[in-house]
Order: C-alpha cells, then structure tokens, then sequence
C-alpha cells in the first residue's frame, strides 16, 4: 500500500512563519462602556478621601403657608433635609506574569504580542468592566439567576441556563462563582461550594462550570443568584455594613441602589437614610410601562419625570430595548453622535422628546433588561481616591510590579477606591418596559 507524503509525515522540516503585524492577534472581550465613560468623575486624591463623603438633599420646602395668617403662623415648619454618608468600596485585580515570558516576549521576534504589557492591559480592563458591570447595581454584585435545573453534560462538568440569557455578559471563562439563596443574601455554604466556569453559549446564556470544592452541582438550584467569590460577605449584604443594609457593601452602590425597582419599604436604610419618607425624591422616580409599546411607554414615563420637575437628559437602554426602540420609531427615527469631551469616546445614539426638550437614548451592554433608566447626567458622580482603577504602588512611585517572594515571577496589583453618588435621585426615572 502506498504512502504519500504529507504535511503531518513532513511537519519536523516545516517552518512556523510569523507575521509581523500588531494587528494579528484580536482581542474579543468587551471593551466598550459608554455609561461609565459618560458618568462624570471627581478622581483626585481627596474625591474619596476621609471617612465617608456626605451627599446632602433637600427633599421638602418649608410649610407655613395659609390664607388665614394665624394657620401659616401656627403650622410653620423647615426646610427637610437628609444626607446620605456614601462609604468607599476596594476593588482588586492582580496580574503575575513570569520573569521567563516577560524576557522571551520583549521584541517582535520573540512574540506576536509584548506579553506583559498585554496581560497588564487585560487586567485593567477586567477591573473597568466590573466597576462598569456594577454602575447598574444594587449593591449585592449579583450578576444572573440560574434559569434551569443543574444538568451534567459531560463527566465533571455542570450546566445550567440563566434565568435572563441577556445576563450572559457578565459572565467570562474562569470566573470563579458561589450562589445564594436571595439577592444579597449569603453564599449558600460560603466558601465551601464554588464552580469555576468553564464555558459560556453568549448565544443562549448557557454556563458551565467544574466544580472548585464543595457540592455546588448538587447545593445549587433554579432561582439562585449567582456572584463572583469574595464579591459578597460570608454573612450576606443585609446588615453588614456601617450603617444599616444597603447590599453587600463590597460592591459600589450603582443606579439600582439610588434607584431601586420598588419603593423604598418603611423599614428602609440606605446609607444612613430611611427613603420611605419621600420615595421618590429620596429614592428616584419609577414607572411601569409594561402595558404600553416600548414607544408609547418612555414617552408616558417621561411625561410622569417632567411632571415631578425632572429633566432628564439621557436615556441608557439594554441592546434588545434599544433595537425595539429603533424599530418602532421607524422613519422618525433621529440619530445624534455622542462624543465626550475628556473620555476618548464616540459612539451614536438616538435623539428622542420630552416636553422639557430632546434626550440621547444609547444602548450599553451591563444596562438591565426591559429596563430604562432616564438620568439626569449632572446628579451623578463617580467618586474616587485617584484613578479608578489604577496601579497600586503603595505611596513608592517606580514600585509598579513585586517580584514574588517565592517565585520568579513578578506580581502588579490594580485597585479601585470608589463609589457611586447621586445628589439628586428624584430627578432620575427607572421605567418598566414590554421589551
């Protein structure tokens, strides 16, 4: 029987060949946060700084008011005023790279790619991918709900669907991930039961995991919330911060926290303040247009904003919204370029009206399914000790790497000292829509 030569018989004379092009290798994880690029920013190094940062609100006139004199002598009151004592909230991400690679990928002849600077630029990125993941939040770092029973596909490995496959973007392959029971409340078996992810269908929202220790294959279950580890306290978020239950206090308080779903409850503490005694200025306007075309129901929700004397000049939607939006307005559909003055950001949007004048509706991947949040730009602010995120040096400028004291191999650490603050929540709407 003949034998042919071929390229396996052959492979020891073969050549590898190399192109020399920066553009050979792609980079596929998510990089653009338009909300969190837009959001403004105090980040020097007193934008944080000391105990806690007050965020002041007045919430009600002073009364004394009546065409009887004697009434508006005798029912004369101040004006009312809360402040919100907003804490700082540490976000990690190391990188160790060997000091081997390191010297082996220093030139074009040695790498397609300058390994460390590309593991440093992943790293960083990964941490403004949460920061931008958690700009939406609540707090609980929750970042999906297990839709389905746990099945086992394959010997080791387990599976299930999310609740929303729309949360598929908050997952990435080696996330390490423990589950509870409530949003924000502790990890079911805390530290005991994690899976590590190993394979995300971002077409269906299927994940699969292998088990890190623990039984979390047989512990989990449909209607879990899912964090990454370390992102909750072992105890859960109610609770367990300085002043009161305001999620987890690990993750920052995003436009979940300031504007959550439901009315705050009598029993309510954010931050120190108790929002049921006005809801709305204290807690942010909320709209239920799941009854009305995605249409017809921004432009109720803003009516109901305008009403209230907010005036809302951005509108951040999810991709499914926004498409759904976009097809509706049809021929009257207005596109408007969005650029930003200091971020090096530009994307577009679409020009939509309110009786207080037009808003930019823009799509951003981490926003909240069949949710708008109608935002006065202006109220919001992250704020943070320096950069956020930013290489850790630990006051010694030049010390940007540790070299590991056991390994030759150096350690970077990138941290984030920040939170989220809104001055005014009753001039930014959360709005219910059909789709």
């Amino acid at each position: 029987m003949a034998t042919y030569a071929s390229s396996s018989s052959s492979i020891a004379v073969l050549k590898e060949l190399y192109v020399d092009n920066s553009d050979f290798m792609k980079d596929l994880v998510y990089a653009k946060n338009p909300l969190f690029a837009l959001i403004p920013k105090n980040e020097s190094t007193d934008g944080l700084a000391g105990k806690y940062i007050p965020v002041p609100i007045q919430y009600a006139d002073p009364m004394g008011r009546s065409h009887t004199f004697a009434n508006a002598q005798g029912n004369q009151t101040p004006n009312q005023y809360q402040s919100f004592f907003v804490y700082v909230v540490q976000d990690y991400q190391l990188v160790t790279i060997t000091n081997l690679l390191i010297e082996q990928t220093k030139t074009n002849a040695g790498a397609f790619v300058d390994e460390m600077k590309r593991q440093m630029d992943g790293g960083i990125k990964n941490l403004s991918n949460n920061m931008a993941f958690e700009l939406f939040g609540s707090g609980t770092a929750t970042r999906g709900v297990i839709g389905s029973a746990i099945s086992n596909p394959s010997p080791g490995v387990y599976q299930f669907t999310l609740q929303n496959p729309q949360n598929v973007v908050n997952f990435e392959v080696n996330m390490t991930i423990q589950a509870s029971l409530t949003d924000g409340g502790a990890p079911i078996n805390a530290n005991t039961d994690l899976g590590l992810v190993s394979s995300v269908n971002r077409a269906t929202g299927v994940i699969q995991f292998t088990v890190v220790s623990g039984a979390p294959n047989a512990n989990w279950a449909n209607g879990n919330y899912l964090t990454v580890q370390g992102d909750i306290p072992a105890a859960g978020g109610s609770g367990s911060g300085p002043l009161g239950s305001v999620g987890s206090y690990l993750a920052a308080s995003g436009l979940s926290a300031w504007m959550p779903a439901t009315s705050p409850s009598p029993t309510d503490s954010f931050w120190g303040v108790n929002r049921s005694v006005d809801p709305t200025r204290l807690g942010g306007l909320r709209f239920d247009a799941s009854a009305y075309s995605i249409e017809e129901g921004i432009v109720s929700a803003l009516g109901f904003a305008n009403r209230e004397g907010a005036d809302p000049d951005t509108i951040v939607l999810s991709f499914q919204s926004y498409t759904a939006l976009e097809n509706a307005l049809g021929a009257k559909v207005q596109y408007v370029d969005i650029k930003h003055e200091e971020a090096d950001i530009a994307f577009e949007g679409i020009r939509f009206h309110s009786a207080y004048g037009y808003l930019t509706v823009f799509a951003d991947r981490s926003m909240i399914p069949q949710t708008a949040f109608c935002l006065s730009m202006d109220t919001w602010k992250l704020r943070s000790l320096g950069k956020a995120p930013h290489i850790l040096t630990y006051g010694l400028e030049g010390l940007e790497g540790l070299r590991v004291g056991n390994s030759d191999a150096l350690e970077v650490r990138v941290g984030a000292y920040y939170n989220y603050t809104c001055n005014a929540p009753g001039w930014n709407l959360r709005v219910a829509l059909s789709a």
